[in-house]
């Protein structure tokens, strides 16, 4: 009796799975990868959109950093302070500052000396003296209007002793030169420093 054949299994079945790579091709390998990996990484960080440009410093910082006594600046172009130092008053000429009222009488203490420097540095000066009170006249208004109109929109420097001069003259001018109402003229004094003459300039603004 003859047996059966048993079915013949395809070759293929029985070939043996390819041996790994030899460590030298393996280290081509992974050198290969790791080259296109840092390739696609410098072509992604050129297409990457360039960082924000950092933000332009404004105006009224640019003088904040001098740390100038009650510094304010009320208006465009208009800086109002205390009396700033030599090194300060250096320091605003740099920063374009060419114009500067002074409302101290020249005998008070600390002031004086501006007008030597003032000519040293091209700065026109002018000392606008406002006694207290007394010097709170329509005809000193006047005079800082056309002060601050021959500066022909330049960045101009009011200062007294502590601003407090500075924001009652402001006012002054705004109520009987601009004629901005009451109102208007007293919260442009204040944001100039205007504090203990407060209830003089209220009474002025009639």
């Amino acid at each position: 009796m003859l047996l059966a054949t048993p079915p013949r299994v395809h070759d293929c079945a029985f070939r043996p799975l390819p041996s790994p790579p030899p460590p030298r091709y393996r280290s081509r390998v992974h050198t290969s990868i790791a080259v296109a990996f840092a390739t696609c990484l410098v072509f992604t960080a050129c297409g990457a959109p360039p960082a924000p440009a950092p933000a332009p410093v404004s105006e009224a910082a640019k003088f904040e950093a001098l740390r100038l006594r009650n510094f304010s600046m009320p208006q465009p172009n208009l800086l109002a302070t205390g009396q700033p130092t030599e090194e300060q008053f250096a320091q605003l000429a740099k920063l374009g500052v060419l114009h500067v009222v002074c409302l101290r009488l020249a005998d008070e203490v600390g002031t004086g000396w501006e007008e030597p420097k003032a000519k040293e540095l091209g700065v026109h000066f002018v000392r606008l003296p406002v006694d207290g009170q007394k010097g709170l006249t329509v005809d000193n208004a006047q005079k800082l209007a056309q002060e601050l109109a021959a500066a022909n929109g330049g960045t101009t420097l009011v200062c007294c002793g502590s601003s407090n001069r500075v924001g009652a003259l402001l006012a002054m001018k705004a109520f009987h030169v601009d004629k901005q109402s009451a109102a208007d003229a007293l919260a442009l004094g204040k944001a100039a420093g205007l504090k203990s003459l407060e209830p003089q300039v209220v009474d002025k603004l009639k």
